[in-house]
């Protein structure tokens, strides 16, 4: 299965940022996890965190190091931020060393694996990420998908889980310090000239008590 997801990640390179975020629910979505990352981590101190499964560079602004198993997105961010640390890299077993970063994000990667393999990575960004660091990760939401009677019919974004499966699954090295949700509606069905009038209610839901029913769930891990 890796291999199919990086051979379908290399062949969307180079169309990847057109193709996913030149349109309004991309720039919805993307608008939506650039807040959260705002709200957690600075763009003025960014020497120690590490983009995980880094693409073309979407979010580098917030770190030095980028890594991705994907050649080809790594030309693309290589190209786009010169000037950073971007390496190829599984985020199952990374080359960096022991407490080596302050903070860790990844979003668009945990979606397309699986339960195993989530635990992997969060045992790797734990053993990299300093004490009271953030690992902040996306995932479609575990009660959304059962409550629509979602069915997986490939790999990409079959995966899901919900905070209390999390937070058993984490407890021995992460505190969940907060979750947010994103797109508590379908925005991507409803027709582009009426998706502005859902934006201000979606956000509000997103962060409400209802929030853990959107489709994804962003998690603020902090490291024990």
């Amino acid at each position: 299965m890796k291999a199919e997801i990086i051979k379908y990640y290399d062949d969307l390179a180079e169309n990847y940022d057109t193709n996913r975020f030149s349109n309004s629910y991309g720039e919805y979505i993307h608008q939506q996890e650039l807040k959260i990352l705002k709200k957690y981590l600075s763009q003025n101190n960014i020497d120690k965190n590490l983009d995980l499964a880094c693409g073309t560079g979407r979010f580098l602004d917030f770190a030095k190091y980028g890594t991705d198993l994907s050649s080809d997105m790594i030309k693309i961010s290589k190209r786009k931020f010169p000037n950073k640390d971007i390496t190829k890299g599984d985020a199952e077993k990374l080359h960096f060393s022991n407490s080596y970063f302050k903070n860790v994000f990844s979003f668009h990667l945990l979606m397309h694996l699986d339960l195993v393999a989530l635990n992997k990575i969060q045992k790797e960004v734990s053993r990299i990420c300093e004490v009271n660091g953030y690992f902040i990760f996306d995932i479609p939401s575990e009660k959304r998908r059962r409550l629509l009677g979602f069915k997986k019919k490939s790999w990409h974004g079959g995966n899901q889980i919900s905070y209390n499966k999390l937070k058993e699954l984490v407890h021995k090295d992460w505190n969940i310090k907060s979750f947010h949700g994103v797109a508590f509606f379908p925005i991507h069905r409803i027709p582009k000239k009426f998706r502005k009038l859902f934006i201000h209610l979606d956000t509000f839901l997103c962060n409400s008590i209802l929030k853990e029913y959107s489709s994804h769930l962003i998690f603020i891990l902090k490291k024990k």
